[in-house]
């Protein structure tokens, strides 16, 4: 049985962490050698996570020197320290798998997703949901998606038209990142990295310090993983496109009675954030505490 490592990047939400974890070892748990704890330096609102720590026998256990949220430099380049505070890449320099599983600490999975993620890879540099479709016009124009992003090849002017057409959120930014020589992938693609699975040898031998990729978890472009992404597909490599809310639901504990408020909005307001603990405290003594 193919083995593989797992990276979070934790950045608060200690009991929705740990619901995570302990939601996906219990969907994927027979996939999983180690699970990369990355803490980040600085936790909100006074928050630990350290007792989960005690939780898990497999976790690696890593608090970066700083916490960058930007693109790569030469200062980080060939700098193995300051390469580590970008998020994930610990755990993706230092496993020795040839698969590593990436999450976000606010997920609960509810069916075999790595399982079902090996399945999909072969012959891809990662799988899971790709793009952020939503924000696209090729999308909104019912030209593109996840499953067409390989086929999709408009002209620069076609690109701009479809823009000025369905105006996406991020407007601005979308048209001063378009490569008029090269316009797919398309800004908002990428491979989502709140739950994906990716080739460690493929991105190691691309990324820097050994090739001239950036990092999967620099900001060089719009979001996370956007630049990785399209660096990867350029030079030829391929991503598959999987729906991975078969099995899992992402911001579950945000879902407090008929309101939805997930990820960076809910850590923005504390009050909704200490709602979103509590829901996950409950939940990890009801379903998870003598596992």
């Amino acid at each position: 049985m193919k083995k593989i490592d797992v990276v979070i990047n934790v950045y608060g939400k200690p009991w929705q962490t740990l619901c995570t974890l302990k939601s996906l070892m219990k969907v994927s748990g027979k996939h999983i050698d180690k699970i990369y704890f990355i803490e980040e330096k600085e936790q909100p609102y006074g928050d630990s996570v350290k007792f989960i720590l005690n939780e898990f026998d497999n976790l690696i256990h890593y608090i970066p020197k700083e916490y960058v949220f930007t693109k790569i430099t030469d200062r980080y380049m060939n700098n193995i320290t300051n390469r580590f505070s970008f998020r994930y890449q610990f755990g993706i320099e230092v496993t020795d798998k040839k698969y590593v599983f990436i999450t976000h600490n606010d997920i609960l999975y509810t069916d075999n997703i790595i399982e079902h993620l090996l399945s999909n890879i072969e012959g891809c540099a990662g799988t899971g949901l790709i793009g952020q479709c939503w924000n696209c016009p090729a999308f909104m124009g019912n030209l593109c998606d996840g499953d067409r992003h390989a086929e999709y090849n408009p002209t620069y002017e076609e690109v701009i038209t479809l823009t000025e057409k369905y105006k996406p959120a991020r407007y601005t930014q979308h048209n001063l990142l378009l490569d008029k020589n090269q316009p797919m992938p398309l800004p908002e693609c990428r491979l989502y990295e709140f739950a994906c699975l990716i080739d460690i040898n493929i991105s190691k031998k691309e990324c820097y310090p050994n090739g001239n990729t950036p990092l999967f978890g620099s900001y060089d472009t719009l979001d996370l993983g956007d630049a990785w992404f399209r660096s990867l597909i350029l030079k030829g490599y391929k991503f598959k496109n999987y729906n991975i809310y078969n099995d899992c639901i992402h911001g579950y504990f945000s879902r407090l009675n008929t309101e939805y408020i997930s990820g960076y909005p809910t850590q923005l307001d504390q009050q909704k954030y200490k709602n979103s603990e509590v829901f996950a405290k409950k939940y990890y003594e009801e379903n998870f505490k003598n596992i």
